[in-house]
């Protein structure tokens, strides 16, 4: 690839599919306000980890991502259902639900780690801050096919998910599928989200999912343009941390990704601050 090294290329192909996958579902996340829905799935996916490590008697990438998704499906079904059933804010149950599934997930980790059965750490760093340089190329095959079919899933509903995403209550007039959507919605974030735990990590996953669709948001009006410029801001951020780290092994792969695409952020708001400062000007001297 380009005629880099074989293991800079797979890391540079995980990470940038990871990076694109999660600017394209983010922008549908920023837009329907689950910031912290994504921060909570996040967090729910660690004990998930755990299970399928412990099932595996090792590392096994595709147990985890599995056990992830299912502790995150089952963390979705706890936030929409504590709001239903008492008197819990839905703010308050993402919170409490983030908590408990990564508290559980801590107290696995610790489990399985001095249980004396397993050598070696268990490899669960990875999966919290991120270790995009222990990518395999199966690895990235897995997470290649996971991100293709998300974002497949997403251009084949396009026009259903924009209009959930700006008036469901009308299309349930209609007698349009928003339920179903909205639930599609909530498994591309969560798969999304597990997928990219080993390049990204629990901990910075969400900033990776919220930042590239802020930012391309404030370079274009139109949802499509928006969601083009999502995804090479998360693949380049991505890409770009990967690199930095296996520059220097002392820089973590996940942190430097979510700080170039906050740089990304920062320098955007900065050209469209002078942009407006340059047209309010002009019109302050023709009036």
């Amino acid at each position: 690839m380009f005629g880099l090294p074989y293991n800079t290329s797979v890391v540079l192909m995980g990470t940038a599919l990871v990076g694109a996958t999660c600017g394209v579902v983010g922008t549908f996340a920023v837009l329907r306000r689950r910031a912290l829905t994504g921060d909570a799935l996040a967090h729910a996916a660690l004990p998930g980890v755990c299970i399928g490590y412990w099932l595996a008697g090792g590392q096994h990438l595709l147990l985890q991502f599995a056990g992830a998704f299912l502790t995150g499906l089952l963390a979705v079904f706890l936030i929409r259902l504590l709001p239903r059933i008492s008197r819990t804010q839905t703010e308050t149950a993402v919170a409490g639900v983030l908590s408990v599934f990564f508290g559980a997930g801590v107290v696995l980790r610790r489990m399985i780690q001095n249980s004396g059965q397993f050598t070696g750490g268990g490899g669960f760093d990875a999966f919290l801050f991120g270790s995009p340089g222990s990518l395999l190329i199966r690895d990235v095959y897995l997470i290649g096919a996971v991100c293709i079919c998300t974002v497949l899933v997403v251009a084949l509903t396009f026009r259903l998910s924009v209009g959930v995403a700006f008036d469901s209550g009308f299309l349930s007039v209609q007698g349009l599928p928003t339920v179903w959507i909205d639930w599609m919605h909530l498994l591309l974030l969560t798969t999304t989200i597990v997928v990219g735990l080993p390049a990204i990590g629990v901990v910075m996953i969400v900033a990776l999912l919220i930042t590239p669709a802020v930012t391309a948001r404030l370079w274009s009006d139109h949802l499509r343009v928006i969601i083009v410029i999502a995804a090479f801001i998360g693949a380049g951020s991505a890409a770009a941390g990967a690199v930095f780290s296996s520059l220097d092994t002392r820089v973590p792969a996940g942190a430097t990704t979510v700080l170039v695409a906050t740089a990304c952020y920062v320098i955007s708001l900065a050209i469209r601050q002078s942009i407006r400062f340059q047209d309010a000007s002009e019109h302050s001297t023709q009036a």
